[in-house]
């Protein structure tokens, strides 16, 4: 599975293993997709059934608009060297990991291949958070030199700082920050615990998915609160039938709606205060009211990897990654970006009740993990790997739609004899039969 091996590809090796190449930085996960990029579109394009969605229609016109940004901002050589990197973090992964994804099935199966990658990074999360002192990066930096010379542009740093929080060192495993370690690892807690899987890949799936919590960052409790929540959520909703998912979530945007108008600083602010340190919370506040500034002032095509006007003393780095595109690319970007996230957690949410009990839970899993990375988005920013996570995720999704689409068209052409609910049809609320249309 090639979206397996993108994944093992910034598991295994750290950000110091790269090499640049016509002006172009090339981590391992780089080189990984370039090499998996033919394959993928060979796979992609002799699938059957399940075409293209709105999903794969947005990141084709987010990709195009990202490119045209840097040529505007750079000039068309200089545009095309910057905005290629760009363009493998998040078309390339998200064009491997639609190919890769056709099915549920598919899903559970890459979960089970990516374990033995995962249980490797957490141990190391694990190990250096406990021990006190960071082991993996630096001994890839020993002996292919530090990451320093590859900070990313925009001022998002891979480098290494140790930092103690409750008493424990912030760990680094093979990723470029803590924060990317804790939102990656923490992403997968929904999809293992609702992937139907059994015996040890499932309880394992768990333990390695909360090694995310060594990385002690905000998002990365943030994360873990919001997976929590909707698992009692879910919990009760198995006791209320009649409370859909539907519901549930039209009440909680409306409570969220409510807090961001009644709240003296909007939702943002009460997000932000989920933070370690107590001045956190403020300077977050402050990098969204300047970015945002940043947006009004170039709102079609941004400023790309120019410095962006500020108090002197804030530091150049965004933590918030739908901002930060706004600021890049133009605000067409981080808009493109969040209808496709909304349509397809609503449209996967419509056809999960149609699905028996196992694939309903995977479907719910995925809605939650793309939220929680939504979530999370809004507090940190995305790079590195943590892109090729993000855009492979939200290209999990796409899939699933598509089978879940061409599933349900296949469906709804049987006799109207399937139709009829079986006395276990009747006890699984969550199992709703796809009866055909009446002819007009």
């Amino acid at each position: 599975m090639p979206l397996a091996l993108v994944f093992y590809s910034f598991l295994f090796f750290s950000p110091e293993v790269a090499v640049n190449l016509g002006g172009i930085n090339l981590p391992t996960y780089r080189v990984a997709l370039l090499l998996l990029t033919l394959p993928a579109a060979v796979m992609l394009l002799g699938r059957t059934g399940g075409g293209p969605n709105f999903i794969d229609v947005v990141v084709v016109i987010m990709s195009f608009w990202i490119m045209l940004s840097f040529s505007l901002n750079y000039g068309l050589e200089d545009g095309l060297v910057r905005g290629g990197g760009v363009i493998i973090d998040t078309g390339l992964s998200y064009l491997v990991a639609r190919a890769s994804i056709s099915s549920l099935n598919h899903v559970r199966y890459l979960l089970i291949v990516l374990l033995p990658g995962l249980m490797v990074a957490g141990l190391f999360l694990a190990l250096e958070s406990l021990s006190g002192q960071l082991l993996l990066r630096p001994a890839f930096a020993s002996v292919f030199g530090s990451v320093s010379s590859f900070v990313t542009d925009g001022g998002s740093s891979a480098q290494l700082v140790t930092e103690r929080r409750l008493g424990f060192v912030r760990a680094y495993g093979p990723f470029a920050h803590p924060i990317l370690a804790g939102a990656f690892m923490v992403s997968f807690l929904p999809l293992y615990y609702f992937s139907g899987l059994r015996s040890w890949p499932f309880f394992a799936g768990i333990a390695v998915a909360l090694t995310g919590f060594f990385s002690l960052s905000s998002g990365t409790f943030l994360c873990l609160l919001i997976a929590i929540f909707a698992f009692a959520i879910d919990y009760v909703k198995q006791m209320f039938p009649k409370l859909t998912w539907w519901v549930i979530s039209s009440l909680l945007i409306l409570n969220f709606w409510a807090v961001h108008i009644v709240s003296q600083n909007g939702i943002i602010s009460i997000i932000s205060r989920f933070t370690l340190t107590p001045h956190t919370a403020g300077y977050r506040i402050l990098i969204w009211e300047y970015g945002w500034r940043t947006i009004q002032n170039y709102p079609w095509f941004g400023i790309g990897y120019k410095s962006w006007e500020r108090l002197d003393w804030m530091h150049d780095s965004v933590d918030a990654h739908f901002l930060l595109l706004g600021m890049r690319y133009g605000v067409i970007v981080p808009i493109l970006l969040t209808s496709a996230i909304v349509y397809g957690v609503i449209r996967l949410g419509l056809l999960a009740p149609r699905l028996g009990i196992a694939d309903r839970n995977l479907a719910i899993g995925i809605n939650i993990t793309i939220i929680i990375l939504f979530v999370v988005g809004q507090t940190v920013a995305f790079f590195g790997s943590g892109v090729i996570a993000f855009m492979a995720f939200l290209a999990i999704l796409a899939s699933v739609l598509s089978y879940l689409q061409s599933k349900v068209e296949r469906e709804s052409g049987l006799p109207e004899l399937s139709c009829i609910r079986t006395a276990r049809d009747r006890s699984n609320p969550d199992l709703i039969p796809i009866c055909p249309r009446s002819p007009a």
